[in-house]
């Protein structure tokens, strides 16, 4: 039995031995991960450590009132998942049973309609407006109608292309079914959502750790909604999921909304700065509050994502018939790192 999953991209240390380059020179502009350490995180993770010879508490209440906490909702209303991977995965088992449909707009994150080939389930796509990919709210809503589950990807990845929340509220009430909005950028953005998932009994909220918290390794996301849908999720989530040492990582995180905001502020002017530079070189900068731009680079993007590897930089490159063939998406760095990969993308360039 082939079973739908998602491809993986080469480890660092993959890449680095197949560049015959040291580990510490590969940068990956391609996972859309915070470029700075969490140093806070060390003494946490040694004492979690202390404890690892037991299971964590599967509950996971702490996680669920600091977060409750952070947006102002209650605990019933937020679920926590080992990133908002997993809780993409249980949206799909909870929500969709097999022939039912799914609808997105596309392109967007591939773990969607994966999700749903998993359940058995029909992935409807409703394409975005090229050139700028912008989200076609008329379709969407029309597509709402007959779904029984929709995938809104808020900003959008690998678009950046955004929805109001007033948008959102439009898809809301076209469908009878339920609607996931994947918030994983949202701290980019400044929107909160808490609003909205205390107003709609159909809306699931996602958000995630591993941006703007830069705790991706620690594989922690929460899904925020009415406690009907909270509860559809939890019943189909593993226990255990989320380790000890994450747990510990994640409550003093959701308590320190300054670690975020400081990498926010500082992101979006290195977003600025690097947009300007990869404009310079030739390519069409699409608009982005996030932490990546997605660029039309031309036929030649496979080849340049080709020899920037080899020399450690790693760029985010699109499969045939996506309708991304010719784009690149950059993950937005630290200064040093973004120069680093202009003055080598200038090299390459023919």
């Amino acid at each position: 039995m082939t079973v739908p999953r998602y491809k993986w991209q080469p480890t660092t240390l993959e890449i680095a031995a197949a560049a015959g380059i040291d580990p510490s020179e590969v940068v990956r502009f391609d996972h859309n991960t915070t470029p700075w350490p969490v140093n806070w995180a060390v003494e946490l993770a040694a004492a979690a450590a202390s404890r690892l010879n037991e299971y964590p508490g599967a509950s996971y209440l702490g996680i669920r009132r600091a977060a409750a906490t952070r947006h102002g909702l209650e605990p019933d209303q937020i679920v926590p998942g080992a990133g908002a991977d997993e809780l993409i995965l249980l949206a799909a088992r909870a929500f969709l049973q097999p022939g039912q449909v799914a609808a997105a707009v596309t392109p967007t994150y591939p773990l969607y309609q994966i999700a749903c080939a998993q359940v058995g389930a029909r992935f409807e796509q409703v394409a975005a407006m090229a050139p700028t990919f912008e989200i076609p709210l008329d379709a969407i809503v029309s597509a709402a109608r007959a779904a029984d589950l929709v995938w809104l990807c808020v900003p959008n990845n690998p678009t950046a292309a955004d929805m109001t929340p007033e948008a959102v509220d439009a898809v809301v009430a076209a469908t009878d079914g339920v609607v996931v909005v994947d918030a994983a950028y949202a701290e980019f953005t400044g929107t909160d959502w808490a609003e909205q998932v205390t107003q709609h009994s159909n809306l699931v909220v996602l958000r995630t750790l591993s941006k703007a918290f830069a705790l991706a390794g620690a594989r922690v996301g929460y899904a925020m909604g009415h406690p009907s849908l909270i509860d559809c999720i939890d019943a189909m989530r593993p226990p255990g999921s989320i380790a000890s040492i994450s747990v510990a990582l994640a409550e003093s995180a959701l308590q320190r909304p300054e670690l975020a905001e400081r990498a926010v502020v500082t992101l979006a002017a290195a977003r600025q700065n690097l947009a300007a530079d990869l404009g310079s070189l030739g390519f069409r900068v699409l608009p982005s509050e996030v932490n990546f731009l997605l660029c039309e680079v031309g036929a030649q993007a496979g080849a340049i994502a080709a020899q920037l590897r080899e020399r450690g930089l790693v760029v985010r490159t699109f499969p045939e018939e996506s309708g991304l063939e010719e784009y690149l998406r950059f993950t937005v760095r630290s200064r040093q790192q973004n120069d680093r990969l202009i003055t080598n993308l200038r090299e390459v360039l023919p």
